[in-house]
């Protein structure tokens, strides 16, 4: 297999029927708990992935039974949530490639801690922790798949806190300083993994913010500006992280409608797979190439537009698959 796909999906609160979730969210019954399943298979059927990292994930049961449902019959794939205590949605992952191990990452890096007004107690990890799995391809090369969900634009507000303008633009400056924290957790981790290696690395994730933003250009790293001595600049590249849609749109100009999430309007994409420069085709000692980048969001709905109401069976995000390429190994300078 020189080629396989990996995907990102939000699945909007994937819930056993009859357990409770939010408070103010009722459970799902039987019959919605089936439609939900059956929608969440049929798009993993039309995303034909090998790797899918998922978000919104309450239990593993009902995770297990989405995978089922989008591959009926075919090789098992192994399913996955990060292991955490609390009762709360959850990252997963489902694969059908071999597992060497997997790690949940939920503190924060050693010494680093995030106290912010109005919030109790400095914060020291993930609300939703980092899934990482290390997978082997049929060619025999390793790479670690990381699936990540980022605190939510949604404001941080007190439950006794009145929701007027000024109180709002508090809670979200709130939410912005805890996806700083977690992203700069993240990155601390994704150093750890590609610093001074040839691993290629997989980044996929509900972000919660758009590929240019502050908080997800901590995570991928900046590229280094033209000038720089070339050492330098590999020193740079060497722990930068690339969105797969850049790569794509810089190949071609055949490309996706490239957004995964409509809100109030604004249409963006909060949903992203980023790898390391071992997929790089600027790289040229590469281990692989992104081919192509697909979104799925025809189901998205912009309800400033449409009379139809929210619709908690369907997911209100897109999701995104990336097809990516293992090249040949360069020749050996002398060879």
């Amino acid at each position: 297999m020189s080629r396989f796909k990996v995907g990102t999906f939000n699945v909007l609160n994937l819930a056993l029927p009859g357990q409770v979730t939010y408070p103010n969210d009722r459970p799902f019954s039987k019959e919605e708990y089936a439609e939900k399943i059956a929608w969440i298979g049929g798009q993993l059927r039309r995303m034909d992935a090998e790797i899918v990292g998922f978000q919104e994930v309450w239990h593993l049961d009902a995770l297990k039974d989405a995978v089922q449902a989008g591959a009926p019959g075919a090789a098992p794939f192994h399913v996955m949530v990060a292991a955490q205590e609390q009762q709360s949605p959850q990252v997963g992952l489902a694969t059908s490639l071999d597992v060497v191990r997997t790690i949940t990452h939920q503190d924060f890096p050693d010494g680093f801690e995030l106290t912010v007004s109005g919030l109790p107690g400095p914060i020291k990890s993930f609300s939703r922790p980092v899934l990482q799995a290390d997978l082997k391809l049929p060619t025999g090369l390793e790479l670690s798949v990381l699936v990540a969900h980022l605190k939510s634009k949604r404001p941080m507000l007190d439950e006794e806190t009145e929701s007027d303008a000024k109180n709002i633009a508090l809670g979200s400056a709130r939410s912005l300083m805890v996806r700083s924290a977690e992203a700069y957790a993240l990155r601390c981790i994704l150093l750890k993994l590609m610093e001074g290696t040839q691993r290629p690395v997989v980044l996929l994730g509900d972000l919660n913010d758009s590929a240019l933003s502050v908080t997800t250009v901590i995570v991928s790293g900046t590229p280094p500006v033209h000038y720089l001595p070339h050492d330098e600049k590999q020193a740079i590249w060497d722990v930068l992280l690339y969105n797969a849609f850049d790569i794509q749109a810089r190949q071609n100009t055949r490309r996706d409608v490239s957004y995964s999430h409509i809100y109030n309007g604004y249409y963006d994409t909060l949903d992203q797979i980023y790898v390391s420069q071992e997929f790089s085709r600027l790289n040229p000692r590469r281990l692989g190439e992104v081919e192509y980048v697909h979104y799925f969001n025809d189901h998205l709905v912009d309800r400033t537009l449409s009379r139809e109401r929210p619709d908690r069976i369907q997911s209100d995000h897109g999701q995104v698959v990336a097809t990516l390429r293992v090249t040949d190994p360069p020749p050996r300078r002398g060879a």
